[in-house]
This record gives C-alpha cells, structure tokens and sequence, in this order.
C-alpha cells in the first residue's frame, strides 16, 4: 500500500473541494451584498470550525495513538516519511498491543490529511486576507485561488494590479503653459544670441550642435527664445574656458 500516495490524494481532494466552496461562497455573498469582513472572519471560519470538529476523535485514545506518530514522520525520517512512518512505526505498534481501532488505517490517514488540508486553507485565508478583499471589494473573484506565498501577499504583482485598480495612482498634472508669456517672448537669431551670451557665432552653432543651448528651427531658420538663452545664462553655461578658447580662436581665424 502507497500510504504516501494515499494521503496526498485525500489532501488533494479535500483541499481543492474547500477551494471550490470558498470561491462558491464568495460570489454568493456578494450577491447577497455582504461585507468581505463578515463572510470571511465570521460565515466561513465559523463553517471551518464546524467541519475541523468531525475529526475530532483523532486527538482522542486509541486513534491519538495514530495521529501522533503521524505527526512527527518529517522529524523521524527525512525520505519517504509517510510510507516509513506507517510501516516501520505505525503497524508494528498496532500489531504488537491491545489497540483497537474501529476505522481502517487507510480511512485514518485520509482523514488526517482532509483535517491538513482545512487548516491549511484556513491559514492561506488569514495570510491572504488583503488580496481576496481586494477581488471582492472589486468583485473579481476570476483569479481566485488558496495559494501560499512565501513573502507578503502585498508585494505580489496580482496584488499590486489590483491595488492600483482599487486606488488608480494619481496622474501627474499638467504644467499649464502661459500663453500670454509664450506668445510675448521674443526671438533671436545666431548673431543676437551672440551679442546677448558674448560668445562667437561659432561658438553658438558648436553649443546648438552639442544639445547644450536651447534652439527651434522654422523651416531653415534657427531661433532661440530669449526668455530661454537668459535662463541658461543664469544657471550656467554648462561648458569650460577651453571650450570658449578654442571657439573664439576658431572664429577670429575664419574671420580674419
């Protein structure tokens, strides 16, 4: 007998069946206009409880005997801890004492597992509280699924799609343009902004061409906004006193 096998099919089972009761109680209760509050810590733990109550007699003399054993299978045996927990621990106790046990072993250690699987999806529940808020609050259940994760729910992608679907980040505002400062600023060519910076018309062209100075063409004609060329003379020119050297050495030698 496959007791590994055994036991992960009735978790399987039982988990899944939970999942599908979950999910079908969701949208029921959405329906019904209930809070996610309510249904969750209140309608379907109080359902859990009831159920966890079936397996009671599984903490209770003689089949304790049983469960207990089960339990520490991962601290006794690091491979194949089910198959050796039942075989190498669990039948010899039963065949060598006066146990007497009114369910199979084989209903026993599926019970066991259907008890793992509903505290292990009432855990999945807690930890995940925010995120199925969120799918119900926006009532899209469509990616609902008990699924552990290993960091905070918040940090996950789903969660984070749909925080920003629930609270939509707030768009950056647009600069408003003053037009009337627009429309009144005036514009030079090459040699005005010459005159204005001091620098040789050479020395214009090598900045326009370096991305360095601020420029707009209509149609072939190069222009410069005033307000604009004062604004980078304030902040600084963004080039050295070689660069100013060789531009005007340039200029007087083409000039000359």
């Amino acid at each position: 007998m496959d007791y590994n096998q055994l036991y992960t099919n009735s978790y399987n089972k039982a988990f899944e069946e939970r999942e599908r009761f979950i999910y079908t109680t969701l949208l029921e209760a959405k329906k019904a206009l209930q809070s996610y509050n309510y249904t969750s810590n209140k309608y379907l733990k109080e359902i859990n409880t009831i159920e966890i109550k079936k397996f009671e007699y599984l903490k209770q003399y003689p089949y304790s005997e049983v469960t207990n054993l089960f339990n520490k299978r991962f601290e006794i045996y690091e491979e194949n801890s089910i198959n050796n927990i039942v075989n190498l621990k669990i039948l010899p106790l039963l065949e060598n004492s006066n146990i007497k046990l009114e369910k199979t072993l084989e209903t026993i250690i599926s019970e066991i597992a259907a008890h793992d699987a509903l505290l292990e999806t009432s855990r999945i529940m807690t930890n995940n509280y925010n995120l199925y808020e969120l799918m119900y609050n926006l009532n899209d259940l469509s990616k609902f699924k008990l699924i552990s994760y290993t960091s905070d729910v918040r940090n996950t992608p789903l969660y984070q799609k749909l925080e920003n679907k629930m609270y939509p980040p707030a768009k950056p505002s647009k600069t408003k343009i003053n037009k009337n400062h627009d429309e009144n600023d005036e514009f030079l060519n090459v040699k005005e902004v010459a005159e204005l910076t001091n620098y040789a018309v050479a020395t214009i062209y090598d900045l326009k061409h370096k991305g360095q100075l601020p420029f707009y063409k209509k149609g072939a004609k190069l222009q410069f906004k005033k307000s604009e060329i004062i604004n980078w003379l304030e902040k600084g020119k963004g080039i050295t006193i070689d660069d100013l050297d060789e531009k005007a050495n340039d200029y007087i030698l083409k000039n000359s």
